[in-house]
């Protein structure tokens, strides 16, 4: 009987935790939405052409700004939009891949900087 009690518990826990976190998820992909539609989020479409990354605005195809890597790409778009925020959507997939690969890259190296402190 107890351990029936203690599954029935450990399960209410998990579902509990589970609905936590999908609110959690439907919330920031509000947020997201929001941004987008308020256009303080711009979705970018990545080409590549030579050794340069192009960004385009998703919806529109407008181009927005290259960079060699994802830290010139960052400098230029915070030059043009300095009140925007970026997430690369789509394109090219060696190209997203390979700047997402750099922003983790940053992302860690900025944890490992930030603890170090």
């Amino acid at each position: 009987m107890w351990i029936s009690l203690a599954v029935i518990a450990f399960n209410l826990l998990v579902l509990w935790w589970v609905r936590r976190i999908d609110a959690r998820i439907v919330e920031e992909l509000g947020e997201i939405a929001q941004d987008l539609e308020e256009e303080k989020l711009i979705a970018l479409t990545v080409e590549v052409d030579g050794d340069q990354f192009l960004c385009y605005n998703a919806q529109s195809m407008t181009f927005v700004c290259q960079g060699r890597d994802l830290e010139e790409i960052r400098k230029r778009f915070r030059q043009r939009y300095p009140s925007k925020s970026a997430a690369i959507y789509n394109g090219d997939e060696s190209a997203v891949e390979v700047l997402k690969k750099q922003l983790k890259e940053l992302n860690e190296n900025s944890r490992s900087v930030g603890s170090a402190s």
